[in-house]
């Protein structure tokens, strides 16, 4: 008996011990942030205040689990090779096991070294022509990772949606230009290691930083805490873009103090092997810290700038090229005093601030709010000229086709003159005064004018943002299979327009007057002022100097607000996403200047006297004072579905409507001249759907989708010299309708055969073509007639040739069918790249004119098959095979240093025929012979470099 009650003792002490011991846990999953893909190794440290409590790794399939654990408040430290260092505030209650399911992790990838300062470029307008690519970054995305890199080159957008589709958010704050939605890329160029922290989506995907469109959404960190830590300086020299490039940057890390802080500063110099005219003179500069709270309170202040300029480059005819025998061509540029001087220089300081807040009171809930303000100058130079020769060296009337063309109808035959251009162009370099800016000619007829009165200048026309946002946004775990995500936010943007003079070439002042004006309206002086209450304070026009306005000055004044909200449901392997988006966007034209030609009407009776005694006539058109609003609703929807498969594998699909207000620069017709505004402009209605495979395992990535895009109601605003008006106008295209669907296929995987050897490729197949015809109504510039009301442009969608063929129209400057294939080798921190090329299906760009029947019909007003072949045809450009390489090493010293190098080399084969955009002049040949019909002016084109080179060495630790 006594041994029974022994016995019993010992079982009941056992399990009151049993009891008492903590039951509590954690669990979950690390994964890339970039595509859900398990990460195997991360090791994890669970600390409790400074106390390391327990230590782990994550298993193949990323997941991981410490038991064991008391309740109360923990902090998980991540950290894994090529991801930054994650830290996850962690609380056990009530002795039960808590799950965190995903934790996310964001890779540093070798690949962004080249995004910003190869795509910088695109992003500043230099050209006039807007065809920017879209961003893809490197990512664990296998299509992104390898697009983003190897496509880059010709202007490759994704699913051929246009780049302002693309959304970009710094610190949690969208960033896409107000006024034109371009993405800000050049605001942050140079800046490769202060910004190289970032998570994309693709597609229609959400986001935990913003709802997003249809084209994907990149949120770039910024904060002090997401630069790597430690010092690294770098040394670049590139063939393409610049001669050198140094870098460097520091980072302290999160330190025990609760403090981070991180710098980054470049200098980009030089020139490049193949566009002459074209250098870089830029820096740039990045200061940030962080500061931690007790694990709950966190801010980030961050200030960064990329002052600087850089010479654009400048399309040309296909003439201009041949005769030149260089594809590479720059009409930007000439010799002055010997030197190069380029005509067209971008000048930009445009620094960026902000400050964000982030709240995170628990593990299951996180908020954050940003403040963000942009501000300064961006300015880019021009040549103007009055009364005088136009200095461009590749203007049609100084080219051979002037004088001479095959066609008698075109009634160019001077054999003369011809022989003497050809002369001229064919050997250009003992004419380097004909074939480019002949600076010294420009100084000297400034220089011989008796009254020192200029007839050429060099104008500096600026578009500077004064641009302040606020955005918060949270994600609440409401249950363990709820996830909610939300945010609110705001825009006040003023951007100011105007020009200055930049350089008066040696001239005393220069005369503020309109120059088209001028020539219509000589015998009415205030209607050929740029300023007309200057005029009439002082009886005369302006007389500018260096550093004047002139010409126009205006605000685009824009506002936005909005709403999302975003619930992810997940049961087992499924998870669905359902969200919404609700916002307003108002935007109008505020004149600070008063051109006689639209003066509007006097704001006072006084000022009519005034008026009526200088013979002024009042205008319903007015160029100052704030113009009517144009204000939209604007709203969308988001479902997304996905399973997973095994842990290796999932299938999603999305779907989204958005319904988005126009951009500014799509809406006023004129915003240099007057407030004048397009009539019945709508939304952009779009709907967008994809569906997608995913499979990473076993060093084995891949992803298959298919989409199918259509947006309607599009419009466009373009300004263009009317050969048949003999005046400057106006043309608004409005009713755009596209639809774009297609194919992805990314893959990387091992060759098996040889170790370490993986082959890897990508496949974009597209079909990106209008569907509608839209209308148009074109006025003249300088006197707000209208020439053609709502006109329609029956030939935009497609083309019904003699035999019955049909021929679509396509979106036009990036490649349908594109395909890379290569292979990679990796070992002992080595790398080596080759892969090999195919685009094909490039279109240039259209003009709405030559496909209404007014250009078809000619000046006898007969339509003919001919005619409308000739006139509605769409270029396509001819395919092209390219072939690129890369090589890298670093090497760890002392487990502590870290020196490395990687070389890039492009296009191997040097194909220098490889058009990668263009577009058709808005001009009509109309002095025929017969009178019988119109002649197209011949389009011009951009073409890429041949082979060029990237060498980058750097040292870290």
């Amino acid at each position: 008996m006594r041994r029974l009650l022994l016995a019993l003792a010992a079982i009941a002490f056992s399990l009151t011990l049993s009891a008492q011991e903590p039951t509590g846990g954690v669990k979950g999953t690390i994964v890339n942030r970039n595509g859900r893909q398990p990460i195997e190794k991360a090791r994890l440290v669970l600390l409790k205040g400074a106390e390391q409590v327990a230590e782990t790794e994550s298993a193949e399939d990323g997941t991981f689990e410490i038991q064991g654990l008391p309740d109360g408040m923990y902090t998980l430290s991540i950290v894994a090779p090529d991801f930054l260092d994650n830290l996850v505030q962690v609380t056990v209650n009530d002795g039960y096991m808590k799950n965190m399911f995903n934790l996310s992790m964001t890779s540093v990838n070798r690949v962004t070294e080249l995004d910003d300062d190869s795509f910088a470029a695109f992003d500043m307008d230099d050209s006039g022509y807007n065809d920017n690519p879209t961003i893809l970054f490197g990512s664990n995305d296998v299509f992104n990772n390898i697009a983003g890199f190897n496509f880059s080159a010709v202007r490759f957008r994704a699913r051929g949606y246009s780049s302002e589709s693309q959304d970009v958010y710094l610190a949690g704050v969208k960033l896409n230009d107000a006024v034109t939605g371009y993405s800000p890329f050049s605001l942050w160029s140079g800046l490769n290691e202060a910004m190289r922290s970032k998570e994309s989506v693709s597609g229609s995907e959400v986001s935990d930083y913003g709802f997003g469109g249809y084209n994907g959404l990149t949120n770039i960190f910024g904060n002090a805490a997401s630069v790597r830590k430690g010092l690294r300086g770098s040394v670049m020299t590139n063939s393409q873009l610049y001669r050198l490039r140094v870098m460097g940057s520091y980072a302290t890390g999160l330190m025990d103090n609760g403090w981070a802080f991180a710098a980054n500063v470049s200098a980009r110099l030089g020139g490049n092997d193949w566009i002459d005219g074209v250098y870089y003179r830029s820096f740039a500069y990045y200061l940030a810290a962080d500061k931690v709270f007790n694990n709950v309170h966190k801010l980030s202040f961050a200030f960064f700038a990329t002052p600087g300029e850089r010479g654009a480059q400048n399309a040309s005819t296909q003439e201009v090229y041949d005769l030149m025998g260089d594809n590479m061509y720059n009409s930007n540029w000439g010799y002055q005093n010997g030197r190069v001087r380029n005509a067209r220089v971008r000048k930009t300081h445009e620094p960026v601030t902000f400050l964000k807040y982030d709240f995170t009171p628990s593990d299951v809930f996180e908020a954050s709010a940003t403040v963000l303000y942009r501000f300064g100058k961006n300015g880019y130079t021009a040549l103007d000229w009055y009364d005088a020769q136009d200095p461009r060296p590749d203007y049609y009337r100084n080219l051979p086709s002037y004088f001479h063309d095959s066609n008698s109808d075109m009634n160019r035959n001077n054999p003369v003159k011809w022989a003497w251009a050809n002369e001229v162009w064919s050997n250009a370099s003992y004419y380097p005064e004909l074939t480019h800016i002949n600076w010294d000619r420009l100084y000297n007829v400034n220089r011989n004018q008796a009254d020192g009165r200029a007839k050429y200048i060099q104008e500096e026309r600026h578009v500077d943002q004064n641009d302040l946002n606020l955005a918060a946004s949270f994600k609440w775990r409401a249950a363990e299979f709820v996830t909610v995500t939300g945010g609110l936010s705001g825009r006040i943007n003023r951007t100011e327009y105007y020009k200055v003079v930049a350089d008066l070439l040696g001239g005393e002042y220069f005369l503020d007057i309109d120059n088209f004006a001028d020539r219509d309206f000589a015998s009415q002086p205030w209607k050929v002022q740029n300023d007309l209450n200057y005029y009439l304070a002082n009886g005369t026009a302006r007389k500018l100097k260096k550093g004047d306005k002139y010409g126009y000055d205006y605000l685009a004044q824009v506002r936005s607000a909005g709403g999302w909200v975003n619930g992810k449901f997940v049961f087992g392997n499924l998870s669905a996403n359902v969200g919404g988006r609700l916002g307003y966007e108002g935007f109008w034209r505020h004149g600070l200047m008063r051109k006689g030609l639209f003066p509007g009407y006097p704001s006072s009776q006084e000022m009519a006297k005034q008026w009526e005694a200088a013979g002024i006539e009042p205008s319903d058109e007015s160029s100052s004072w704030a113009s009517r609003k144009a204000e939209f609703l604007t709203y969308a929807g988001k479902l997304g579905l996905t399973y997973v498969i095994g842990g290796t594998q999932r299938v999603y699909a999305n779907v989204g409507y958005f319904n988005d207000a126009p951009k500014f620069n799509q809406v006023f017709l004129s915003p240099r001249t007057r407030n004048t505004m397009v009539d019945d402009v709508e939304p952009v209605k779009t709907f967008s759907s994809d569906i997608n495979w995913q499979y990473s395992g076993g060093g084995i990535n891949v992803r298959a989708t298919a989409y199918y895009t259509t947006i309607k109601d599009q419009s466009k605003v373009m300004s263009a010299y009317d050969d048949l008006q003999n005046a400057f106008s106006n043309f608004a295209i409005t009713g755009i309708d596209q639809r774009n669907m297609g194919i992805e296929l990314g893959f990387k995987m091992p060759t098996y055969f040889v170790e370490n050897l993986s082959v890897q490729g990508v496949l974009a197949l597209g079909s990106y073509e209008y569907t509608s015809n839209p209308v148009m109504t074109q006025t003249v510039d300088n006197s707000a007639e209208v020439v053609m009301q709502d006109v329609l442009v029956p030939y935009w969608r497609s083309t019904t040739l003699e035999d019955g063929t049909v021929q679509k129209h396509y979106i036009p400057s990036t490649p349908q069918t594109a395909v890379s294939l290569g292979l990679s080798y990796n070992r002992n921190y080595w790398f080596i790249d080759m892969d090999v090329e195919y685009f094909g299906r490039s279109y240039l760009d259209m003009n709405p004119l030559y496909r209404t029947d007014y250009a078809t019909a000619g000046p006898d007003n007969n339509i003919t098959a001919q005619e409308i072949a000739y006139m509605t045809s769409q270029e396509m450009f001819k395919p092209a095979w390219l072939v690129n390489a890369s090589v890298g090493k670093s090497w760890f010293i002392k487990r502590k240093y870290q020196l490395g190098f990687s070389l890039n080399a492009k296009n191997l084969l040097n194909n220098t025929n490889v058009k990668t955009g263009g577009y058709e002049q808005t001009r009509l040949v109309d002095n025929t012979v017969s009178k019988e019909r119109f002649y197209r002016f011949d389009p011009k084109y951009f073409y890429m470099s041949g082979f060029n080179y990237m060498l980058n060495v750097y040292f870290r630790f």
